[in-house]
């Protein structure tokens, strides 16, 4: 199996079994953001698994939450699952509504071009975390702001 990127700030076993649940939650998305940026061509679980020595579901779990709100991408071939980090990303513009902030982004990957909309609520650390996102390709925006413009 090829040899893929970790980050040098990886934790060791002991110290990760201490941090509360809901950091170790925290510190696995992070990590594995990092470890696709890294690896920009694209990793399976087992390829993750393998490097980092963390169980295949603990793996599944995050990186299932990590694509289904935007903040990495999912490709499949097969019965095989590629992740990739997101792409590069410019900021657009935020907006807060009823204590929900909303973060628009730019996004380009090596599948083109996406309006990001990330909704971000306060986590306990008092700082802005992802709970739901969506890429939308750039191609389909006019449509898009046609159709919601109907709504008003």
């Amino acid at each position: 199996m090829a040899q893929i990127n970790l980050p040098k700030e990886l934790l060791q076993k002991e110290a990760f079994k201490t941090l509360p649940a809901k950091e170790k939650e925290e510190y696995l998305s992070n990590l594995l953001r990092k470890v696709l940026e890294l690896n920009p061509e694209g990793l399976t679980i087992s390829q993750i698994k393998e490097a980092a020595g963390l169980t295949y579901s603990t793996i599944w779990h995050h990186l299932e939450v990590l694509s289904c709100t935007a903040q990495i991408y999912k490709a499949s071939h097969g019965n095989v699952d590629v992740f990739y980090p997101v792409g590069k990303s410019s900021h657009l513009n935020d907006y807060d509504h009823a204590g929900i902030h909303y973060s628009i982004s730019m996004v380009e990957n090596t599948k083109g071009k996406f309006i990001c909309i990330h909704e971000q609520k306060e986590n306990r650390q008092g700082q802005h975390a992802v709970s739901r996102g969506v890429m939308i390709p750039i191609n389909l925006t006019d449509d898009l702001a046609k159709a919601l413009s109907k709504l008003k």
